[in-house]
């Protein structure tokens, strides 16, 4: 009632020059028309403020914030909900998005994962996951060595496809990551590691065992993008205070917040207090200066801000970590990512990185983040691959001519859809290639540009310049580096090119005579066997692990099957259902249960040899005992056209499989 009676009462002040006005017989229309305006935004503001958006009840005491991450927007930070009041359809889409969900305090709105009394069972960890009273735990036990005890879960992080845990220790010096996730897509629990191309699943560590205990990773690497501008070990008295516990780390907001794409946000919410200048810059169409609008910025400016988390980087100099630690990352959305002092952008090929930066290429090259030639091969990396292509080196593409941070007005479907990777409505067609290449808004001159029909995948533009030749989060995703299909590049790098990933069953002889016939590229010299054997049952069976899982992924494609079959993939998958990596297992069962007869098929891929080897007999006798076995697609796979796979060949490539322990740094 209070509230609303100063809400009435404001108002008819603010109005009180217009009606002056009116009883002035001189008065000049113009600056009438002005003054009521501005009246009548001040009286829209403060009715948002006591009605729209009331006001925020403070929350009830957290007993676990203390062992969490300080949540401090102090200085020249203001925090999202300082943003909330100006511009709720802005928030309100960031907040439902995944950027805003990737670290979260654990709660009942934020954990995805199974707390209900869940017994977990490792070769030398068990763990009990239990809710009480509204929290979660998690009770550990190791073996080797002994060790363990209940910690509370304090945070999350992730949402989408799988989620990770903290947990706090006694005396609260460190957060331990759980050293389980849980996975969205098949509702389970599985080893963290197992999660990721990662030859920790190969073998067994005998000083600490499979499981690791991760006592430091949040501060040390999680923090750096997976919370908004993170301090360590922030210095001053305050931080002295809380020195050696968890909460001495501060964060402005634990997941990815307005400021960390538009910059702090202090200076733009005192100079805006006043309506009357947020009025005038909004009629104008001018910049605010206190604040960053990425889409205001040159393209290559507004990408770095994506950049700042979705690139390759390494520390600048030995000093970089400790500067980090104590002050958290220098790097500010509008200013230029390569003069940040802390860490330096990687580029994929090896001559555009400075003498200095070679050492980092080439420890970058080591843990799977490019392919040979130097095109980004690991998730969470797409700025590595933009920044490469022709479309951002000669053009102004940007993260933003596909992406949008915030659902528009005129995107009428539901907010999860968009939420899903953030497109822009009609941006998951040739729509989005068409704002430059404009000869192709004529479906005739895309048809005879593809040679494909207008109905068919091969006609859609990402399907051929942006293949799934990157890996992460268990799955194959659109590579960023805008590309041309590549018979060399395959040879030299082993990474699928469009052709053959959408058409399985042909060598790579076929895709060099096709794009010879269409675009008059040369065909390098090719081997026998990629006369006569499927460039993607070469790949599946003899690459290395992050191969074998994209081409795993690309048997699953709807795309693909559509254009290569679907009755003879499955002995292929069900040999990787025994393969050594747990990732590449779990993609190829993935895969195999698009298919008919395995729909229902049962395969644990985190457990033992034995029952893998198993498996994986059981899904190819299933596969011989289809009926009506069909002759068609067997030209180049190792399958007779009697529908018999043709043992040695198979073995033959199986058994020189690249097997080296590896892994892919999404």
């Amino acid at each position: 009632m209070i509230e609303t009676f100063l809400v009435l009462a404001v108002a008819a002040i603010a109005l009180m020059p217009a009606i002056a006005l009116l009883g002035n017989r001189d008065f000049d229309r113009g600056t009438l028309v002005q003054v009521t305006v501005v009246g009548s935004f001040a009286i829209s503001s403060l009715i948002l403020f006591a009605v729209v958006l009331p006001p925020k009840n403070t929350p009830a005491s957290d007993p676990l914030e203390s062992l969490r991450p300080r949540v401090d927007a102090t200085g020249e930070y203001a925090g999202s909900e300082s943003c909330r009041v100006c511009h709720p359809s802005q928030f309100e889409s960031w907040h439902d998005s995944y950027h805003r969900k990737m670290t979260q305090p654990a709660n009942a709105s934020s954990v995805i994962g199974d707390f209900d009394d869940v017994h977990l069972k490792g070769i030398d960890l068990d763990v009990r996951l239990f809710r009480k009273e509204g929290k979660y735990f998690a009770q550990l036990a190791f073996q080797n060595p002994p060790g363990g005890g209940t910690y509370p879960v304090v945070m999350t992080t992730g949402s989408h496809h799988r989620q990770a845990y903290w947990l706090a220790r006694p005396g609260g010096e460190q957060l331990m990551m759980l050293p389980y996730m849980y996975v969205r897509a098949e509702s389970r629990w599985i080893p963290r590691h197992s999660g990721y191309v990662n030859p920790m699943c190969l073998q067994a560590r005998p000083e600490i065992g499979v499981f690791e205990r991760d006592f430091n990773r949040w501060t040390a690497v999680c923090m750096n993008c997976h919370a908004t501008h993170g301090i360590a070990r922030p210095e001053g008295d305050a931080a002295a205070a809380r020195r050696g516990t968890v909460a001495e780390a501060q964060v402005v907001e634990y997941g990815i917040s307005c400021e960390a794409c538009h910059g702090p946000g202090a200076e733009h919410v005192r100079a805006n207090g006043n309506p009357g200048r947020r009025y005038a810059l909004h009629l104008g169409g001018d910049t605010d200066p206190t604040i960053v609008n990425p889409a205001k910025l040159p393209h290559d400016r507004s990408s770095e801000i994506c950049g700042q988390c979705h690139a390759v980087t390494m520390n600048r100099d030995d000093d970089a970590q400790r500067r980090w630690v104590h002050g958290g990352h220098t790097f500010r959305p509008g200013r230029v990512l390569a003069d940040d002092s802390i860490r330096a952008v990687i580029r994929g090929p090896k001559h555009k990185n400075p003498p200095e930066r070679l050492a980092d290429w080439q420890a970058a090259m080591d843990d799977g983040s490019f392919w040979a030639d130097g095109m980004y091969r690991a998730s969470g990396r797409e700025y590595s691959g933009l920044v490469e292509s022709p479309c951002f080196e000669r053009g102004e593409m940007s993260c933003g001519s596909c992406h949008r941070m915030h659902q528009e007005r005129t995107d009428t479907r539901p907010r999860s859809e968009w939420a899903d990777d953030q497109l822009g409505a009609g941006m998951t067609g040739n729509a989005a290639c068409v704002q430059c290449h404009e000869r192709f808004r004529d479906a005739a001159t895309v048809a005879r540009h593809t040679h494909h029909s207008a109905e068919s995948s091969g006609n859609q533009c990402y399907n051929c310049h942006m293949p799934f030749t990157t890996y992460g989060i268990t799955k194959a995703i659109r590579s960023h580096q805008v590309s041309s299909p590549s018979v060399r590049a395959s040879l030299e790098t082993g990474r699928p090119n469009a052709c053959n990933q959408c058409h399985l069953d042909r060598p790579l002889d076929w895709t060099a005579s096709s794009l010879k016939s269409w675009y008059a590229i040369e065909s390098p010299p090719l081997a026998e066997e990629d006369r006569r054997v499927a460039a993607s049952v070469k790949g599946l069976l003899s690459g290395d692990a992050g191969q074998r899982a994209i081409w795993a992924w690309s048997y699953g494609w709807k795309d693909a099957q559509q254009a290569s079959g679907r009755e003879w993939q499955a002995p292929f998958l069900a040999q990787l259902l025994d393969d050594r990596y747990d990732a590449v297992r779990l993609v190829a069962y993935r895969s195999l249960k698009t298919l008919e007869p395995f729909r229902d098929f049962a395969f644990d891929f985190v457990g033992p040899a034995s029952t893998r080897s198993e498996a994986s007999r059981r899904a190819r006798q299933l596969w011989v005992e289809r009926p009506n076995p069909s002759a068609a697609y067997r030209a180049f796979v190792p399958i007779d056209a009697a529908g018999t796979l043709n043992e040695p060949e198979f073995r033959r490539l199986w058994d020189r499989r690249d097997d080296r322990p590896m892994s892919i740094n999404e």
